[in-house]
């Protein structure tokens, strides 16, 4: 191993790894594979072999699926500048969709009516006003259908997880999407 003092590492070197971040494929089958220096407790073995397991993997149990507000995957552009969203799950059967909205900070969706059926919200993290309250991080709004929703603005910009009807859903993405 040679020392060079005063360069960066190349391209492409290891990185330090947080011990909460999820390991790839490959450092997931090298850990399965490496030997094992002391035994840890079995809470830990167990804890860390799950974990190891499921990177190795790199799949999801039947039945399940993952998504994530940090995955660039399935985010939509809408009409409205600083708003997109990203569809979770639509549930035709039970006429419920769930998504992610992001706001960009000053943008503002605008005034509508809940015409076809009640929507519910849970900020996620920044903030946002809408139905004339400040909303922050773990707030939680319920807007019943035929409810007026005035216009609603992120000062600091926002993600929130929303659930309304698929038939709201239908018609709003009709409206909304570019």
């Amino acid at each position: 191993m040679s020392l060079r003092p005063n360069k960066k590492p190349r391209s492409g070197a290891a990185e330090t790894l947080a011990p909460d971040a999820p390991l790839g494929p490959v450092a997931a089958k090298l850990a399965l594979a490496a030997p094992v220096a002391a035994a840890p407790s079995p809470h830990v073995k167990e804890t860390l072999l799950a974990r190891i397991r499921a990177a190795a993997e790199n799949r999801a149990a039947p039945g399940w699926r993952f998504d994530s507000a940090q995955d660039a995957s399935g985010w939509r552009a809408s009409r409205i500048p600083g708003v997109r969203f990203k569809t979770l799950s639509v549930d035709e059967a039970r006429d419920l969709v769930m998504l992610l909205m992001e706001m960009a900070p000053g943008s503002t969706f605008p005034d509508h009516v809940h015409a076809l059926g009640a929507e519910e919200g849970l900020v996620l993290s920044g903030d946002v006003v809408t139905g004339g309250r400040l909303m922050r991080a773990g707030d939680y709004y319920f807007a019943a259908e035929g409810s007026s929703q005035g216009a609603t603005v992120s000062p600091g910009g926002c993600t929130a997880l929303l659930t309304l009807t698929a038939r709201a859903w239908r018609q709003w993405r009709q409206q909304v999407s570019v």
